[in-house]
């Protein structure tokens, strides 16, 4: 979900770890030449995002499948998934054989109100997915997207906290 600090705990875990940090949607960008998630919404819409995502997904994971991944040496990367990949039965499919090749999948909680708290204080490069107000709209993706996460993760994160606090909780259970 948007706003449940993917980016800023994933940052902060991978610098507990030692290791690299990867946001997807900069791979996107990347992939997509683009400068701005808000512009290929308003320029080329979701779809062109959403094709963006898978693409720059399998980039992802083709590139780190040439570093062996076992349960005695676990992937030493971490990625922000943007929130709406799942929806996707491709991306979900790609990170299913993430996880059946060594990778954890941790879904970030938070309540509604801590995330359109957030957004409200800092809607960054986010762009509205649908017409409705913020909360109903959050509300809305929570519960369409609820069983795609939970097929996916290994556990749940209350993301609503200290970030620090919150990179220190999964990587304790990383560990």
């Amino acid at each position: 979900m948007r706003g449940v600090g993917k980016s800023t705990v994933g940052s902060l875990l991978a610098r507990r770890l030692k290791t690299q940090f990867f946001d997807l949607d900069d791979l996107v960008l990347q992939h997509l030449g683009a400068a701005s998630v808000r512009r290929v919404f308003e320029e080329q819409g979701e779809a062109a995002w959403r094709a963006g995502e898978l693409a720059a997904l399998q980039r992802f994971f083709d590139s780190s499948a040439q570093h062996p991944r076992t349960d005695t040496c676990p992937p030493r990367t971490v990625l922000a998934v943007g929130g709406g990949a799942p929806a996707n039965p491709a991306c979900c499919d790609i990170l299913q054989k993430a996880r059946r090749d060594g990778w954890r999948i941790v879904h970030l909680t938070a309540p509604i109100q801590v995330l359109v708290d957030r957004l409200t204080a800092n809607l960054g490069d986010r762009t509205a997915l649908t017409r409705l107000p913020l909360a109903d709209e959050l509300a809305a993706l929570a519960a369409a997207r609820a069983s795609l996460y939970s097929a996916l993760c290994d556990g749940v994160v209350d993301g609503s906290g200290n970030p620090e606090a919150v990179a220190a909780s999964i990587a304790t259970a990383a560990s």
